[in-house]
C-alpha cells in the first residue's frame, strides 16, 4: 500500500498502467483458490500492512520540507494549533539524510494516536470473524507484514529521498494521506461479518483486496493524473491532500550586529513546558491512553492473559503515554527556549539561536497592548518575566509571548514596550494553600482507590475517567491566587 501522494509526479501511462498493481493484488485470490493459501492470514497481513504505514509516514514527515497549509482541510490526522508548527528553519543531524524541520513535529508525534486507535478499530472489526490473538500469535502475519512495510521503507528512501520528493511536500500531506487510506480500511472493515456469513474466509479476502485495491487505484491517479479515466470523490479523498503551499517569504535582518540582544531564560521556558504539560493536556491524556490500553487488550490478548502479559502492556501503555507528554512538552520549549530577542533598528525580531533562523519580526513602533503575565509559576521560581503583546494590524495581527526572560527591565528598555513594571504581584498564599490541600486529598483519594485494599478495579476506572475533572477544582482554585497587576 503506497503510503505518501506525490501530486506534482505526472505521467501519461493511463489505466493500462495500472494493470501490474491489479494483477499483483489479484494473486491472492488465486492462491487461496488454487494452492490452499490461508484467506485469514492474508486479510490479517493486508491490515497490519495498512496500520504500519501510518507510523512510517509519520517518521518521514520529519523531512516535508513544505510548510504545513494554515487553512488545513479536514482529515483524519488533527493537529492542535501549536507555535511549533510555523518554526521556521531546519536542523541536520548526519549528512546522509535531508535536514529535519522540527514545524514538522506535532504532525509526526499526531500519527501516534492516529495508528492507536487505527489499529485498535481495525482488531474491533476483525475480531467479528477471526480469532485476532490467534492470528498475531501466527509467525507468518507479523513476518509478511514487516516485509511488506519493508518494501514501503526502501521505496520511500529511493524516491521520497533519493529523488528529493520530500522538498515538493508537506508534513499535513504526508500522515494525512495513510491515514486516510487506513480509515477508509477500517470503514470497509466493518462489512465482514456478512461477508464471512456469505462466503466464509475467501469473501473476507476478496473484500479487503478489493478496498485495498480502491486504495492502490486512487495512489496510482495521484502519481499519474487522471487521464480521463474516471475517479470520484472517494478516490480523490483517497489521494490524499492538495498541494502543498510555498515556503512563506524569508525574514530579512542587516548583516550586522543587532543594536540589543535580550535571550530567553532557557531553564523558565522548559519548566513552564513541563508544567503546562502536566496541568493541561496529562489528565486527558491518560484517560484517552487507559481506553485505548483496555480496548485493546480485550480485542488483541483476550480474557486468559497471564499476569506479565497485563503488567507489560500496561508498562507499555504507560512508556506511550509518557512519550507523548514529553513530546507536548518538547513542542513548546523547542519554540521559546531557544529564542534570543534582538533589535535592529525600529524592528523586534525574534530570532532561533539553535537553528540560526529568524522566526518572526515585528515594528517596534506597531507594538501594543503589552502585559506582564503574572500567572507563570516558573516565572516566580526563577525570577523571570513574560510579557504578551499584539503585532501587526488586520490579517497580520497576532498575539505572542515574549519571554520569559531573566532580566524584565532590559526587554522594556530595548524595545520600548509600553509596560509600567515588570515586578509581579504577590500571590494571596491563603488561597494556594488551600489550592494545594485540595490537589493532596484529591490525589490521596485517587491513590487509595486505586491501590487500597477496599478498591477494586470499577474504582480505578472511575478514577481515571473522571480525573480531568478531578484536575479542574485545583487549578481554578490555583489560578484565583494570582492577584492582579495593577
Amino acid at each position: 500500500m503506497s503510503s505518501i501522494a506525490h501530486r506534482d509526479r505526472r505521467s501519461s501511462l493511463g489505466a493500462a498502467g495500472f494493470l501490474p498493481v491489479l494483477f499483483a493484488n489479484l494473486i491472492p485470490l488465486v492462491g487461496v483458490v488454487r494452492l490452499g493459501w490461508d484467506p485469514a492470514t492474508l486479510a490479517a497481513v493486508y491490515a497490519v500492512e495498512a496500520v504500519l504505514s501510518v507510523p512510517l509516514a509519520g517518521a518521514t514527515a520529519l523531512f516535508a520540507a513544505r510548510p504545513p497549509p494554515e487553512d488545513r482541510e479536514s482529515g483524519v490526522i488533527s493537529v492542535t494549533e501549536t507555535p511549533l508548527a510555523s518554526k521556521r528553519g531546519a536542523v541536520r543531524p548526519v549528512s546522509w539524510i535531508p535536514p529535519v524541520y522540527p514545524r514538522n513535529v506535532p504532525f509526526a508525534a499526531a500519527v501516534c494516536g492516529a495508528t492507536a486507535w487505527i489499529a485498535l478499530f481495525v482488531g474491533v472489526a476483525f475480531s467479528q470473524v477471526f480469532d485476532v490473538p490467534a492470528l498475531l500469535a501466527t509467525p507468518a502475519v507479523l513476518a509478511s507484514a514487516l516485509a511488506l512495510v519493508g518494501g514501503q521503507a526502501v521505496d520511500t528512501a529511493r524516491e521520497y529521498i533519493g529523488r528529493r520528493r520530500y522538498a515538493e511536500t508537506s508534513p499535513y500531506a504526508v500522515v494525512e494521506t495513510p491515514a486516510r487510506r487506513a480509515f477508509f480500511l477500517v470503514f470497509a472493515l466493518f462489512a465482514l461479518p456478512p461477508l464471512h456469513a456469505a462466503g466464509g474466509g475467501v469473501a473476507v479476502l476478496a473484500g479487503v483486496v478489493a478496498v485495498k485495491l480502491v486504495v492502490e487505484w486512487s495512489a496510482f491517479r495521484a502519481t499519474h493524473g487522471d487521464d480521463g479515466t474516471g475517479g470520484g470523490r472517494i478516490t480523490d479523498w483517497l489521494s490524499g491532500p492538495a498541494e502543498s503551499p510555498d515556503e512563506p517569504e524569508p525574514i530579512e535582518i542587516p548583516d550586522a550586529e543587532p543594536d540589543a540582544r535580550v535571550p530567553v531564560h532557557r531553564r523558565g521556558a522548559v519548566a513552564t513546558a513541563v508544567l503546562k504539560t502536566l496541568g493541561g493536556v496529562a489528565p486527558a491524556y491518560a484517560t484517552g491512553f487507559f481506553i485505548m490500553w483496555i480496548a485493546a487488550f480485550g480485542v488483541f490478548v483476550g480474557g486468559d492473559a497471564s499476569g506479565a502479559v497485563v503488567v507489560w502492556s500496561a508498562v507499555a501503555f504507560a512508556a506511550l503515554y509518557l512519550g507523548a507528554l514529553a513530546v507536548n512538552a518538547a513542542g513548546f520549549a523547542l519554540t521559546y527556549a531557544p529564542i534570543e530577542y534582538r533589535r535592529y533598528g525600529d524592528q523586534l525580531v525574534a530570532y532561533d539561536a539553535w537553528l540560526d533562523e529568524p522566526q518572526w519580526a515585528a515594528s517596534i513602533e506597531r507594538l501594543r497592548d503589552a502585559t506582564l503575565v503574572h500567572t507563570r509559576l516558573p516565572d516566580r521560581v526563577f525570577d523571570a518575566q513574560t510579557v504578551e503583546l499584539t503585532t501587526g494590524f488586520g490579517d497580520d495581527e497576532t498575539e505572542r509571548f515574549v519571554g520569559p526572560v531573566a532580566d524584565g527591565d532590559a526587554l522594556v528598555a530595548a524595545f520600548d514596550l509600553p509596560v509600567r513594571s515588570t515586578d509581579l504581584p504577590p500571590m494571596d498564599r491563603r488561597i494556594a494553600a488551600v489550592a494545594a490541600a485540595v490537589g493532596l486529598v484529591l490525589a490521596v483519594g485517587a491513590v487509595g482507590l486505586i491501590a487500597g485494599p477496599w478498591g477494586d478495579s470499577a474504582d480505578t476506572v472511575r478514577v481515571v475517567f473522571l480525573l480531568p475533572f478531578l484536575v479542574w477544582p485545583t487549578r481554578w482554585l490555583w489560578r484565583q491566587a494570582y492577584a492582579e497587576p495593577e
